[in-house]
């Protein structure tokens, strides 16, 4: 992808997650925001049962879908989450609600574009990276943000990724397939092999998954169907 359509496509996205912040509600059923990903509450309590005192960070957090419920999950603990969207409509966003559900105590969120996001060595028990890694820039990037994942990593921590791969977009008036914009779009094979190769040293790999999804969007001129395999990829590491 060319540095233009790279720019084309996030202003596309930052344009599309801007408008669907304003129009719908945290947890508003109908909409993808109804609740945090069943995943990444399932892989949490891998961790949460052998430890009260969890860190952790959620990588494009958006408006707090996952960090408000893990914040939650783990009331009454002395963890902490570290929340970080690229938008500020967002991050306001998420500290309304983290106010609205009372789990602000717990809960630090940062603005920063993760692909340039640097995070601590060995600081988390537990990185969700939910559907954010498609948007950097590049294969290089990506490389870039499992790298700085993985050295951030305690050991006996987690790290859960969700990735759109092989993402398609069709009208909903007549099913013609368009030209998805979307920053990075790897095959779902390829990127499978990709995670499980960068996850190959000193990582136990706990499960990698694949569902099909078509969900409907007001992105463009017209209405479409986003389309795509929804990689799902958790490892633990060993030491």
């Amino acid at each position: 992808m060319s540095e233009q359509q790279f720019k084309e496509a996030r202003k596309m996205e930052e344009t599309y997650h801007r408008n669907f912040y304003k129009e719908h509600d945290l947890y508003e059923e109908g909409t993808w925001m109804a609740g945090p990903m069943p995943i990444v509450m399932e892989t949490l309590d891998r961790l949460k049962d052998f430890n009260d005192q969890l860190t952790v960070l959620d990588l494009g957090a958006g408006a707090g879908r996952n960090t408000i419920a893990i914040a939650d999950k783990l009331r009454g603990t002395n963890s902490r989450v570290v929340a970080v969207d690229l938008l500020e409509e967002a991050i306001d966003s998420l500290q309304e609600h983290a106010k609205k559900y009372q789990v602000d105590q717990f809960i630090t969120a940062e603005q920063a574009d993760i692909e340039h996001y640097e995070i601590e060595p060995n600081r988390y028990d537990y990185i969700a990276a939910c559907s954010c890694l498609e948007h950097v820039s590049s294969e290089e990037a990506l490389h870039q943000v499992l790298y700085r994942m993985l050295a951030g990593t305690k050991i006996g921590g987690i790290n859960l990724i969700t990735m759109s791969t092989g993402v398609e977009e069709v009208k909903l008036s007549n099913l013609e397939p368009i030209k998805p914009l979307i920053e990075l779009n790897l095959p779902t094979q390829y990127a499978e092999d990709l995670l499980t190769d960068r996850y190959q040293d000193d990582w136990d790999i706990l499960f990698t998954e694949r569902v099909t999804q078509a969900i409907p969007e007001e992105k463009y001129d017209e209405p479409t169907e986003f389309r795509c395999q929804l990689l799902r990829f958790a490892a633990r590491k060993r030491k």
